[in-house]
């Protein structure tokens, strides 16, 4: 980038000593605090009770559901805040390759409900929309592409994105017999206003992050947040173009084999081995092409995806400069 290498060298002439990153990485590695907490709970329930009261969206099946940092426990000190799905009961299907959609609706008694999910998703949006406005005001709903966004007030709540969404069922068939058995995997699907498909799998998201955290002795989640808010610093040193997307910096985390995460060091060494190591694996374009998110579904860096693979080596390769010690 134009400048990046005197903004490198200026980060490393601010380097900080290794007591020093030790105390910074212990406080980045900490959970919203009891404040942010009361203030993203706040927001949830506010936007639960507008689901929950309107009458149409009640007819409708619509729930709320949480998804995001904050479901996942991954969400750092003063950037905390509030996903929620509007999540409509309708099912939006997708065909593994191969599949015959016909075949597969008749054996899992898919029908066509004869009504067309992007004129339910603008009803629902329309009916979210105007009650978010009605509660909180104008100034303080913005309406974009996917979310539904109602500001935060300091000191009462925090920000809360609300998605209108389906439930996905992606379509397969079990492997090793030409006439094996239709089946799916379920997930949430996201229709925006320009007509894109957005396919998500938080409930293994969930349950997969959960695990990994078991099986690193609770430090899985430590590291996604000191990793976030090393994301953010070298972003404001413009070490980087622009930071990147949370959920990206997680599913890096994830990728990293477990015993990363065992050895006994300080904060210090551990992060900076799970830098060295995603290193290693974002080289390589073999991995780069199989690597899955943290659902262990979708590709990391399929087609559609926001990221690509070479933000991210110049992201580990500019976390890795920043790391050094004076």
């Amino acid at each position: 980038m134009a400048g990046g290498h005197n903004y490198l060298l200026e980060a490393l002439g601010e380097a900080r000593t290794r007591s020093s990153w030790n105390d910074r990485l212990a406080h980045w590695e900490r959970p919203a605090s009891d404040h942010e907490e009361t203030k993203i709970q706040r927001a949830a329930n506010m936007a639960r009770d507008i689901i929950a009261r309107n009458a149409w969206l009640q007819s409708e099946g619509v729930t709320a559901e949480p998804q995001g940092s904050y479901f996942n426990n991954t969400n750092v000190r003063l950037d905390s805040d509030m996903d929620l799905r509007a999540q409509h009961p309708a099912i939006k299907t997708e065909y593994a390759v191969g599949i015959a959609p016909v075949e597969a609706d008749r054996a899992l008694g898919y029908y066509d409900i004869g009504r067309n999910l992007s004129d339910i998703v603008g009803d629902v949006r329309r009916q979210l929309g105007g009650d978010l406005i009605m509660r909180f005001g104008a100034e303080n709903v913005e309406i974009g592409n996917k979310a539904i966004t109602v500001s935060g007030l300091s000191g009462s709540r925090a920000d809360v994105d609300v998605v209108p969404a389906f439930k996905l069922h992606w379509v397969r068939r079990s492997v090793g017999d030409l006439f094996g058995d239709y089946y799916h995997i379920e997930g949430v699907a996201i229709l925006s206003t320009d007509g894109r498909w957005t396919y998500n799998f938080p409930a293994q998201h969930h349950a997969n992050g959960k695990a990994k955290r078991e099986r690193t002795r609770h430090r899985f989640k430590k590291v996604v947040r000191q990793l976030k808010r090393l994301n953010y610093e070298i972003a404001e040193l413009r070490l980087i173009p622009q930071k990147l997307p949370s959920f990206l910096i997680e599913c890096l985390v994830y990728a990293i084999e477990d015993q990363h995460f065992l050895y006994q060091e300080d904060h210090y060494d551990r992060l900076r081995r799970i830098l060295l190591r995603t290193s290693e694996l974002v080289i390589d374009d073999a991995w780069a092409a199989s690597a899955t998110e943290i659902n262990e579904i979708k590709l990391l860096f399929a087609n559609g995806q926001p990221w690509t693979i070479q933000q991210v080596r110049g992201f580990i390769l500019a976390a890795i400069q920043r790391l050094r010690t004076n």
